[in-house]
């Protein structure tokens, strides 16, 4: 009997200064689609990911964390 793969879902959460409180969004961690960088102006660590939803880049600052589905 042929077992399938179970697709593991991943979760990227943050704070939004934009909105104003924690962002949870989908994520894929393929290469492709997502990126960290320096800021210039602040030093701090980001990161840049595809968002789907949005159909555009989404940059996280600072304090994100990525997860898998519960």
């Amino acid at each position: 009997m042929r077992q399938e793969k179970k697709k593991v879902a991943f979760y990227i959460k943050y704070y939004s200064e934009k909105d104003g409180k924690m962002i949870k969004r989908p994520y894929d961690p393929h290469y492709e689609l997502q990126h960290e960088f320096i800021a210039k102006s602040s030093g701090n660590l980001c990161k840049r990911y595809w968002d789907q939803k949005k159909n555009d880049w989404r940059t996280a600052k600072r304090g994100w964390q990525i997860m898998t589905a519960k």
